[in-house]
């Protein structure tokens, strides 16, 4: 099963706050990759009429059918149990119940991955199952220090534990080794590690942005530091904003608002999407070179409304914006690149102009 068909990512690898201050205000259509199916559901918080959900994989479209109906059919304690967040004793059981707000053709599609449902479908994707493997290595060298961390009384304490008992030659070394372009590609599977620059400036960058998130949230707080770390989501905090309790009936009533696509940036113009003007696009560049990078700003721009605003996300491949209809908020930008609790992205935000000579 290739990449782009594979169930890669299930969990939350972003920070939907970021996106939701980049994108505020009111608008028609929002417009997202779906990914592991946060993303758009996080968007659902935001004052847009419809959010759009794409994406080239169809089977991270089908995780988000899967979730939409079991936020639909359970309570928020039943939710977390039957993704896998929380203890279960019969999963199966709470899925026969989503099950009946499932559209045939998904009913098909996850019963044939029982396996995947009953373990809880939160830790099942490619990406989750690295991330769960790394941070058991973690433990087995940090022990207890992985506590301390994540029981700091402030910002200061956890920046000078991780200071004193992380940020030393083991994790900068651990980083620089995963860090090679042949460990993503012929180990994990991952194409984006075509792009990676050198070992040692992904040491340099991912390093240099844990460092600096130790001393800026903590990292309790943020589901992505609670997965790559302890290996799981840390109860109460460390979820994305949809399954927080106190946003949970809203994002049940909004429900109506999300429309599934299936394709991705390069087809939009076919796809009946038009007028966006707000586009959430996660980190698409990682997965291009040059030429790639500058179709998919092509397909972007084609539907986007007149003064769309868009989030973007880099992680190690922070390609030049092809067009001058790209318009960078540079110091907007960084203010939340510096908050982000997804920790390992440069945000770039800004807004698309008109055509040349457009009144």
């Amino acid at each position: 099963m290739t990449f782009f068909s594979a169930l890669n990512f299930t969990s939350s690898n972003e920070d939907g706050r970021t996106e939701l201050a980049a994108l505020s205000g009111p608008a028609n259509r929002l417009l997202c990759i779906t990914g592991s199916g946060t993303r758009p559901l996080d968007m659902l918080l935001s004052e847009a009429k419809e959010v759009i959900a794409i994406d080239i994989n169809p089977t991270q479209n089908e995780l988000l059918r899967l979730k939409i109906a079991a936020i639909q059919t359970l309570s928020h304690p039943d939710l977390l149990a039957y993704l896998g967040i929380t203890s279960c004793t019969d999963r199966w059981a709470l899925h026969e119940r989503v099950a009946q707000a499932l559209p045939a053709s998904t009913q098909l599609f996850w019963e044939r991955r029982k396996r995947s449902i009953r373990r809880g479908i939160w830790y099942a994707g490619r990406w989750e199952k690295v991330l769960r493997f790394g941070a058991f290595g973690i433990r087995l060298i940090r022990g207890k220090s992985i506590d301390h961390l994540f029981a700091a009384k402030d910002i200061e304490t956890q920046k000078d534990i991780w200071a004193r008992r992380f940020d030393d030659r083991i994790w900068r070394s651990s980083i620089r080794l995963l860090g090679r372009p042949w460990v993503w590609t012929k180990v994990i599977g991952e194409p984006g590690g075509a792009f990676l620059p050198s070992a040692e400036q992904v040491e340099h960058r991912l390093a240099g942005a844990f460092a600096r998130a130790a001393g800026t949230f903590l990292f309790r707080e943020s589901d992505f530091a609670s997965l790559i770390l302890r290996g799981r989501n840390s109860l109460p905090m460390a979820l994305p904003l949809h399954l927080l309790p106190e946003n949970f009936d809203h994002i049940r009533a909004s429900l109506s608002r999300l429309r599934i696509v299936d394709g991705g940036y390069t087809d939009l113009a076919r796809l009946g999407v038009e007028d966006i003007d707000r586009f959430s696009l996660s980190d698409f560049g990682s997965y291009c070179d040059a030429q790639a990078y500058a179709a998919c700003w092509d397909g972007i721009i084609a539907v986007a409304a007149p003064g769309a605003v868009f989030c973007e996300r880099h992680f190690m491949n922070p390609l030049p914006t092809p067009s001058q209809r790209i318009v960078v908020d540079t110091e907007h930008s960084q203010r939340l690149t510096l908050t982000d609790r997804a920790i390992i992205y440069d945000i770039r935000v800004g807004h698309i102009s008109g055509p040349p000579g457009a009144g």
